[in-house]
């Protein structure tokens, strides 16, 4: 005896599908792996703020020659982002973004406006330090360790095109990124939406910790922005905050990429006379391979890494000379006013 098949037209059968419990299960174990950005924005947020500058543009020579026809000078307005990272009022923010201003206005989430004036800054890792007249503003903190993973989530909070408070989700795409803005800095590459106006502003992981400094992104590309990682950030911004300037280590070397083996290094070119480098042993043609156990592939790793050393500090170096491997201590100083900065 052969049952009889219930025949239900596909348009029911397709809605008892979507209301099926089963059916919803997977869609929701998605939406519980997503962060909660929302309640994360909400911690944060207020510790952005928006950078307004006035710069004297450069003035044509014509105007010297016949003042008479010249209307004045005019101004060059900018716009960028910071964030707070002392409630007394002290802002973290991008040199570019602040680089010639005669006028700094710093705008909280609050609304309230205040003149920004530069503690100090530094182009080489392109980020600088303003103070506010203000107390008791929240802040924000950098994450401390350098292993963050490529797939994390992060926020980008900032004032793309003007603008203000403006929130971007993505990931980490890439670490250790190299690009031709700094040879000192390895740049973190994400996913999150970074426009002009985002320079200057965090970069936050889901605990609500600032993991970059935004401050690039590919003009020919979509979804590739560059931030300034903490670690490399943080100690450059102490020593804005203590003494107005960065102080950096030296080695005392010319360098190039070099390829030792079955391993590539960097190439000690030359040395200064009395450096660092001479005086602890190393020599022309050695090849550094790792410094304090961390590998070097090519000179922007080895500069990098001295980026984050402070002045005085010992660090070792395992070359290759000769077939044979070798460790050296050397004991870094600070850089001469006439020295090459390696």
């Amino acid at each position: 005896m052969t049952l009889p098949r219930w025949k239900a037209p596909w348009p029911l059968l397709l809605l008892a599908a979507l209301a099926s419990p089963m059916a919803a299960a997977p869609s929701q174990a998605r939406a519980a792996e997503l962060p909660a950005i929302a309640d994360l924005v909400e911690r944060v947020d207020g510790a952005v703020v928006s950078i307004d500058t006035v710069a004297r543009a450069v003035r044509d020579p014509f105007f010297d020659l016949f003042p008479e026809e010249g209307m004045g000078v005019p101004e060059q307005k900018g716009v960028g982002s910071g964030f707070v990272v002392d409630a007394e009022g002290l802002i973290v923010t991008n040199h570019h973004v602040i680089r010639g201003a005669t006028e700094i206005r710093v705008t909280t989430a609050q609304g309230r406006t205040y003149r920004g004036r530069v503690i100090g800054a530094d182009p080489t890792t392109d980020l600088a330090l303003l103070k506010v007249q203000a107390r008791g503003l929240p802040a924000l903190r950098f994450r401390t360790d350098e292993h963050l993973r490529v797939g994390e989530w992060v926020v980008a909070i900032g004032s793309p095109l003007g603008l203000s408070h403006t929130v971007s989700a993505g990931i980490i795409s890439a670490t250790n990124r190299g690009i031709a803005l700094s040879d000192r800095v390895n740049y973190l590459q994400t996913d999150a939406a970074i426009n002009p106006g985002n320079s200057g502003g965090p970069l936050i992981d889901m605990d609500g910790r600032v993991v970059g400094v935004n401050v690039a992104v590919a003009a020919r590309g979509q979804g590739i922005g560059f931030a300034i990682p903490a670690w490399i950030a943080r100690p450059v911004i102490e020593q804005l905050r203590t003494r107005g300037r960065v102080e950096r280590p030296w080695l005392g070397v010319s360098i190039r990429d070099a390829q030792a083996g079955d391993e590539r290094g960097v190439l000690i070119v030359g040395l200064a006379q009395g450096g660092p480098a001479q005086r602890a042993g190393l020599q022309p043609g050695d090849v550094v391979l790792r410094v304090d156990n961390q590998p070097v592939r090519a000179a922007r790793d080895l500069l990098t890494y001295l980026n984050a050393r402070a002045v005085g500090a010992r660090i070792t170096l395992q070359v290759e000379r000769d077939g044979q491997r070798v460790a050296l201590e050397v004991q870094l100083q600070a850089v001469p006013e006439a020295a090459p900065r390696r």
